[in-house]
């Protein structure tokens, strides 16, 4: 029997539970499909994000600090993408803290989902966690529940991450998932159709609707190369179209996109004569399933919805580092892509000593952080 006050059994159990999610034919997995069947992103989309929510739980489990837990938290929890929420779960889970999780308008489904599932489990799963709903805006309601808790960890805009600071009360601690974006990189040298297949995999996920999307990919070396690289792209984004299918476009979208292509058909590099395009758009439908820019090498373009990649050649690592340092606080993850292993770790290291970015990790991997990166096990942990 397990003793619920310790806590090397309640992390046996959350493991329990973790094993349980990665396992694609369990029950919680199968109930999770029902639950999400009626949302805008299709299956398989949401089975990856299921694959990878939980991604390295158990290395984590085993190596992990054990600290003293916040008693009670509350999580306010995005809706653009899947996953968040069994992340939330299970850093409160490990780390001791009762948890009260807000879902998202959108996304409503899975925090009542792993509530049951901490009920089957027992205690001290059992009764640690709350799946709550309610719309925003509604100040008195969350004033209460600010209450209730010491820490606040929070996913979203700028503005509502600052709004939730401004309410906090006196001792009450606020981690903050603003908005945030990602760059993909890859160096000279690098098998650019690999490149473009591994960069095609990050752009597809959540139609980069989240914060570890390649929005702009940089191509050591000359116009060429980036030309060759957006080509091989294009190609991939077609395949993934097959088997990772885009989302349900949100209300004006179709919009956004067709001004987005304008205002592309501006920007891009001018076409060559009898050479590679600059702008490409898929699909034969009138929003397009993805678009594809060569630009002139500059600062990054943002652009955070629609499979929409912006491609420039940059004429080595350090013009890369100038323009990812263009972003301050907002750079999220850097993907890499490099054909050698020994210029793979050059390169990651001169990343890692002079840009802000918050992860490093190979193109391809973006969108599958390990557990304990957003949120982390720290955010459910009394500060020193």
């Amino acid at each position: 029997m397990l003793d619920v006050r310790d806590p090397a059994a309640r992390r046996a159990l959350a493991k329990r539970g973790a094993a349980e999610w990665c396992d694609s034919s369990s029950d919680i997995r199968r109930q999770a499909r029902a639950a999400l069947a009626d949302s805008p992103w299709p299956p398989a989309t949401i089975e990856r994000a299921l694959d990878g929510a939980l991604l390295g739980f158990d290395a984590v489990s085993t190596t992990a600090e054990t600290k003293p837990p916040v008693e009670a938290a509350l999580a306010i929890l995005p809706g653009n993408v899947i996953g968040p929420a069994l992340c939330c779960a299970y850093c409160a889970a490990f780390s001791g803290t009762r948890l009260i999780m807000k879902s998202a308008r959108d996304e409503q489904r899975l925090a009542p989902l792993i509530q049951a599932q901490f009920e089957r489990l027992g205690a001290p799963l059992a009764g640690s966690l709350e799946a709550r709903y309610w719309a925003g805006g509604d100040d008195e309601l969350e004033a209460d529940l600010f209450r209730q808790v010491q820490r606040i960890v929070v996913f979203g805009a700028d503005e509502t991450v600052r709004s939730v600071r401004e309410r906090a009360p006196a001792g009450v601690s606020v981690v903050g998932y603003a908005d945030s974006a990602s760059l993909g990189f890859v160096a000279a040298g690098t098998d650019l159709e690999q490149a473009a297949e591994s960069a095609s995999w990050d752009v597809a996920m959540f139609d980069q609707r989240g914060c570890m999307s390649p929005q702009t990919v940089y191509v050591e070396g000359d116009d060429g190369r980036a030309l060759l690289f957006a080509h091989g792209l294009v190609a991939a984004l077609e395949r993934r179209e097959v088997d990772l299918p885009r989302a349900r476009l949100a209300a004006g979208e179709d919009a956004l996109l067709a001004d987005l292509v304008r205002r592309l058909e501006l920007t891009a590099l001018p076409p060559r004569t009898h050479g590679l395009p600059t702008l490409y758009r898929g699909g034969r439908s009138k929003s397009p399933t993805y678009v594809v820019a060569v630009q002139p090498f500059g600062s990054p373009a943002l652009i955070g919805f629609g499979r929409c990649v912006v491609v420039m050649a940059c004429a080595g690592l350090d013009g890369f580092i100038r323009a990812a340092g263009s972003m301050g606080t907002a750079l999220d993850t850097i993907g890499v892509s490099a054909s050698d292993p020994r210029a793979a770790a050059l390169v990651l290291a001169s990343l890692r000593a002079h840009t802000g970015a918050k992860r490093l990790c190979p193109l391809g991997e973006m969108q599958r952080p390990p557990f304990g990166y957003r949120p982390s096990l720290a955010d459910f942990w009394m500060q020193p």
